[in-house]
């Protein structure tokens, strides 16, 4: 959990559905997407390891973020989330 910094989030239910933090290894973009099928969201993080992005690439929607990723990353676990996320107000 050491060394996570810049970690901004979008979409909070019960925890945030997405994610991009600067941690061990670069930028990461972990998204637990809405499943319309199963009426819920899903219980794990997909992952990508991003370029460095700049305060502008933040600002906008992050829809379609994950095309610019240098790689894809294995799922984890919503529980396995490498760092912690306290809801900020909003």
């Amino acid at each position: 959990m050491d060394a996570w910094t810049n970690i901004h989030y979008r979409e909070f239910y019960d925890c945030p559905r997405m994610i991009v933090a600067t941690g061990p290894g670069g930028t990461f973009l972990f998204w637990s997407r809405f499943d319309d099928a199963r009426d819920e969201y899903a219980t794990h993080y997909e992952v990508w390891r991003m370029p460095a992005l700049a305060a502008h690439d933040l600002a906008g929607s992050w829809i379609g973020l994950e095309k610019r990723a240098l790689e894809r990353l294995p799922d984890i676990a919503v529980s396995q989330l490498p760092f912690k996320v306290e809801r900020g107000p909003h």
